[in-house]
């Protein structure tokens, strides 16, 4: 589902709901998530991605996701998404957000699975 329409039922949730909505929201993965990951997590999340997706994901990506993701890429890797990138074509936005919608959902099977963990501020590491 696009993020337009994920924050649209989401809001219409909160206005019938609003503990429901909390819930919900804690709940859903966004492809923006990718900047809290730990550096292991984001190294395997670029792993099991298809690279094609990675590279056209970028078109719409944050700053803060972009770096998150190229301080986890080896120099090689990163050249190459880097080239890639620098050669897209424009294309639909649809595209883009179907290639971000793949990717997120890697990420919700990761984190499903207990391979990746979001750092998280309120986290106390001993």
């Amino acid at each position: 589902m696009p993020a337009s329409n994920k924050e649209r039922l989401v809001r219409a949730i909160k206005a019938a709901d609003p503990q429901i909505a909390l819930k919900i929201e804690a709940n859903l993965t966004t492809f923006e998530d990718i900047a809290t990951l730990f550096p292991q997590g984001i190294q395997t999340l670029i792993k099991e991605v298809d690279h094609k997706d990675l590279v056209v994901s970028l078109k719409k990506a944050s700053e803060k996701v972009k770096t998150a993701l190229f301080e986890n890429m080896s120099e090689r890797k990163r050249t190459t998404v880097q080239e890639d990138f620098a050669t897209l074509p424009q294309m639909p936005l649809s595209e883009v957000q179907d290639a971000q919608a793949r990717i997120t959902k890697k990420l919700d099977e990761l984190r499903t699975a207990g391979l990746i963990r979001s750092q998280s501020e309120h986290d106390a590491w001993v």
